[in-house]
C-alpha cells in the first residue's frame, strides 16, 4: 500500500492506493517514475511525499 502526504498541508494523508499503478494514475505519470520518487524520497510537485505502506 502506498499513501500519500501533502506536505504544504501539516503532512496531511490525502490519498491511499494499492498499487505504484494507482498512485502513477493518480499524478499522471509512470509507476517508474513513483518508485524512483519513494526510493529517493523525492517529493512530487515540490509537495507530495510518497510512502509505501508495510502490510503485515
Amino acid at each position: 500500500m502506498y499513501a500519500i502526504y501533502d506536505l504544504k498541508e501539516n503532512e496531511e494523508c490525502i490519498a491511499v492506493f494499492d498499487t505504484r499503478k494507482e498512485v502513477a494514475e493518480y499524478f499522471n505519470t509512470t509507476a517508474n517514475c513513483v518508485g524512483t520518487a519513494i526510493t529517493r524520497k523525492h517529493k512530487r510537485k515540490w509537495r507530495y511525499l510518497i510512502q509505501k505502506i508495510d502490510e503485515e
